[in-house]
């Protein structure tokens, strides 16, 4: 039962993710480079576009779970070399303080949510097409149902010399001790 006033999940999701690409693209007047709000703007609109998408299916019941992971075409879209958008946790923060924050806090409450949780739990496209833009608003992996990485350090070979040892046969108690005292001399 829809009652008015009352926004679906759907919708939310919609007003969350333009909301960010609005206040993203409001920092131009701010000193924030062109080319780089472009491309997070078009981050965060593929990502709602896609999470709006896998949400109807999981509605209607077609989860659509990949089996193998094929050769992508790119469509004929090519980015330039330089192009590319920081990879580190929480980057979007410092470059969009206080609306990247707000956003970054309903974010958390719709993924908390337990029809997001279920989409999630059903289908490992969701939680790919959620970690980047998790990753860029400092959302913890836990969110999203995945662990978070497993640091390894990396182990550096030490090649070691080890001397052998003097080959030495063992005599039976009390042996050594006899032939000293018949003067057989020092015995190895």
């Amino acid at each position: 039962m829809n009652f008015p006033g009352v926004v679906s999940l759907s919708e939310r999701v919609s007003l969350i993710l333009d909301g960010l690409s609005r206040a993203v693209a409001a920092r131009i007047a701010g000193g924030l480079a062109g080319a780089l709000i472009v491309l997070i703007c078009g981050r965060v609109r593929r990502v709602e576009g896609r999470l709006l998408r896998l949400l109807a299916r999981f509605r209607a019941g077609r989860v659509l779970v990949r089996v193998s992971r094929g050769a992508r075409a790119t469509g004929g879209v090519r980015r330039a070399v330089g192009a590319r958008l920081p990879r580190g946790f929480g980057w979007l923060l410092p470059l969009v303080p206080t609306q990247a924050a707000g956003y970054a806090s309903q974010l958390r409450c719709l993924l908390e949510e337990a029809e997001i949780q279920a989409l999630l739990a059903a289908s490992p496209q969701a939680r790919r097409v959620l970690a980047p833009l998790c990753r860029m608003l400092a959302l913890e992996p836990a969110l999203l149902g995945v662990s978070p990485p497993v640091v390894v350090e990396r182990v550096r070979a030490v090649r070691v010399r080890v001397k052998p040892e003097p080959f030495r046969i063992p005599l039976p108690r009390g042996v050594l001790s006899a032939a000293r005292r018949e003067g057989f001399g020092k015995i190895r």
